[in-house]
Parts: structure tokens; C-alpha cells; sequence
């Protein structure tokens, strides 16, 4: 599996499943997950390399069951790969400090790949994470977005005196 975009394509799956096997296979040893790092007390998804990469399958999956991930469009260039996704389940399991909420969850995601020698080394991603913490009945977004509509700014209007 060399193809740059069926790499791409497979780290879906990979997501998907938790398949060890493809790990060792398309996972460089020193591949890095740049999305993992905003969490500093994750340590397991931030490890590099297929552990890394299985820790996030498995972060996932426990959050949210029949997880699929339907990709749009990919792109490569070079050794990058851009891969639009929806991401797709049902809320299972805690989540970012929510608690499972049996919801089903439709989440916009573009992904960038960096691949050498038929393997990811480097995985960056753009995310609709307000679009899932909505869906997910967020309590702190929801109340910043009641606090927006009952501030005085919004009730005035533009233009009033």
C-alpha cells in the first residue's frame, strides 16, 4: 500500500476498527498526532507512533459506538493528503467531560495527512468541535450561546439609541 490517498483512506478504517495489524502497517514509528497535543493530559493519544494512533481509535470508539466516518473528497499532493469526512455515531460514552447522552452525532471534519514510504507521519485536522459539543447538548455552549441572546447588545439592536 503505497498510494497516498489509499493510505489516507485506510487510517479511516483503522479509526474505525482498532485493527493492529494495519497500525503496524501504515502508522510510522515516529508518526505524530498534532491534534492530540491541545490535550495535555492525554497522554496515551500523544504517545507517537501506531500506539498513538490506536489510542485515539480507541478514545473514539469508546465515545461514540457505531463509528463511520463517510470521507467526501481527498486530495494529494506531494506526500500530503487532504481528506474531508463526516463522522458519524451515537453518543456511548463520555466525551470531553460529557457524559454518554445516546445521541447520534453527524461531525464535519477535514484531515491532512503528511505520508512517506506508504506510511502517515504526520496527521493535522480542521473539526466542526462546536458543531459536536452542540450536538451533544454542551452545557457551556449552550449557556454562552443563552448569554449572547439575553445580553443588552442583541436585545437593542443595531442602530437603536
Amino acid at each position: 500500500m503505497t498510494d497516498p490517498k489509499v493510505v489516507a483512506h485506510a487510517s479511516f478504517r483503522l479509526i474505525e476498527t482498532g485493527d493492529e495489524e494495519l497500525a503496524q502497517q501504515i502508522i510510522a514509528p515516529d508518526y505524530v498526532n498534532q491534534e492530540a497535543e491541545d490535550d495535555p493530559e492525554d497522554g496515551e493519544r500523544q504517545q507517537r507512533g501506531p500506539a498513538g494512533f490506536l489510542a485515539t481509535s480507541r478514545w473514539l470508539r469508546d465515545a461514540f459506538s457505531n463509528l463511520r466516518f463517510e470521507l467526501q473528497e481527498t486530495v494529494a499532493e506531494g506526500s500530503t493528503v487532504m481528506a474531508a469526512a463526516v463522522m458519524t455515531g451515537q453518543h456511548t460514552g463520555s466525551f470531553n467531560g460529557i457524559e454518554p447522552t445516546g445521541r447520534p452525532i453527524t461531525h464535519k471534519q477535514v484531515h491532512i495527512f503528511t505520508i512517506t514510504d506508504g506510511q502517515i507521519t504526520r496527521h493535522r485536522a480542521i473539526r466542526d468541535d462546536l458543531g459536536l459539543s452542540l450536538q451533544l447538548g454542551s452545557k457551556l455552549v449552550n449557556n454562552a450561546r443563552a448569554a449572547a441572546a439575553t445580553s443588552p447588545s442583541n436585545q437593542e439592536g443595531i442602530g437603536s439609541s
